[in-house]
């Protein structure tokens, strides 16, 4: 028996010396997808009495080529809120951020612009942001009550083991973003090249809460820009932390 529990304790410690689990479970994700594909905002931010706080960052990304130069603008728009689960609403603040790099894939990158805007008040009611400081809607999505769809999709990995905290993550073909993400963000490309919903969690009393969850997305676009302005790729990432 000693014998037996040395060789299971020597297995462990190779398991966890090179960063793999001998012992891995798996995410009930489909419990997880039902609750975003049913809108179940107070099961994905687990609110106090209706409300919940959260943080949301959007990062959307163009690269031009520019005189055979690479340029990379991106935007930055941060809102830190409180979430009424009983009527779908939301109140906080926000800040856009805006930032250009040359050369941004080499050791010769020069940041042209780095700045941010002062901080606004909004709301967020009947599916959109409303900037209250100058009381104009936003072009900026919650879409995190707008995954229809990922129900029937499965993730490329939804295990987890002792040197790793519990995760689910999809990829999706094109078809998949159009039918999930897209229907509702209406991005007009003209090549699809990826997109990703992850969801990372943590443990509890054995029982599984949502920390944050990413949803990003990268296409080409050239129909509204000349030619010397190409756009090589544009990349939309958004999170939620709850």
């Amino acid at each position: 028996m000693k014998k037996l529990f040395f060789i299971l304790l020597m297995l462990l410690m190779i398991g966890m010396i090179s960063g793999c689990s001998l012992i891995t479970k798996e995410v009930d994700y489909q419990k997880i997808a039902d609750d975003l594909n049913k809108k179940k905002m107070s099961r994905v931010l687990y609110p106090k009495k209706g409300y919940a706080e959260f943080e949301q960052r959007t990062i959307t990304s163009v690269r031009l080529k520019i005189n055979n130069k690479i340029r990379e603008k991106s935007k930055t728009i941060e809102i830190k809120g409180i979430y009424n689960t009983k009527n779908n609403t939301a109140v906080g603040k926000g800040q856009q951020s805006y930032e250009i790099i040359d050369n941004p894939d080499t050791s010769k990158s020069k940041q042209i612009e780095d700045k941010k805007g002062p901080e606004f008040r909004l709301n967020y009611s009947n599916n959109h942001y409303y900037n209250l400081t100058n009381k104009k809607s936003l072009n900026f999505h919650f879409v995190f009550d707008k995954l229809q769809g990922i129900e029937k999709l499965k993730p490329d990995h939804y295990t987890y083991g002792l040197d790793e905290p519990p995760s689910v993550n999809y990829k999706l073909n094109e078809k998949e973003f159009n039918r999930v993400i897209n229907d509702d963000l209406k991005i007009k490309y003209d090549k699809f090249k990826n997109a990703n919903i992850f969801i990372s969690l943590h443990e509890d009393n054995n029982k599984l809460y949502i920390d944050y969850i990413e949803v990003g997305a990268e296409w080409e676009n050239h129909t509204n820009y000349k030619k010397e302005d190409f756009v090589l790729d544009e990349v939309i990432y958004t999170n939620l932390n709850p």
